[in-house]
């Protein structure tokens, strides 16, 4: 049995991946004593938090628009349950998928460690197109991938930024 998300599904998708994030980010920097560290990962858990916000108000719209909702199969557990696609990232609040971090990175390390995350998001929902059920999904999956190139070059000027003043 082939799994195809719809628009809904996606949007669900991406709600969660944000969410993940937003926690990834509080939690990690729960582990700096420095608060300009500290501020820096609560500025990224502020943007995914943010933009877990569009994308719930983007479903909303799509599903009062369209009468569309998540698909039920109990067949099929991952299309039941769309966030089971969000677990696929590497957003985790434990140890592991905070990669070991020491609470003692740079600034530049935070920095660059988050362009690299957002990158590998992007390979995620790259992979997720080809599960798109149709082109509104794909432009969906898109839109989305956009949103996280504009997050890479947020965080490429805050890198600029801190790069330019001492750590």
């Amino acid at each position: 049995m082939e799994t195809k998300f719809n628009v809904f599904e996606i949007l669900q998708i991406a709600e969660k991946v944000e969410l993940r994030g937003a926690r990834f980010y509080l939690k990690a920097g729960e582990l700096f004593k420095d608060s300009q560290r500290r501020d820096i990962y609560h500025k990224l858990a502020s943007w995914k938090a943010r933009h877990a916000k569009i994308w719930a108000r983007l479903r909303k719209r799509f599903s009062e628009k369209t009468g569309e909702f998540g698909t039920f199969d109990p067949d099929n557990y991952v299309l039941s349950n769309p966030g089971v696609m969000a677990g696929l990232t590497w957003f985790d609040s434990k140890q592991a998928g905070l990669r070991r971090l020491t609470g003692c990175e740079t600034k530049q390390e935070i920095l660059r460690d988050a362009v690299r995350r957002e990158n590998e998001i992007i390979v995620f929902y790259q992979g997720l197109k080809d599960f798109a059920r149709d082109p509104a999904s794909q432009g969906v999956v898109d839109q989305v991938v956009g949103q996280e190139n504009r997050h890479i070059t947020l965080i490429l000027q805050l890198l600029q930024q801190v790069s330019t003043t001492s750590d």
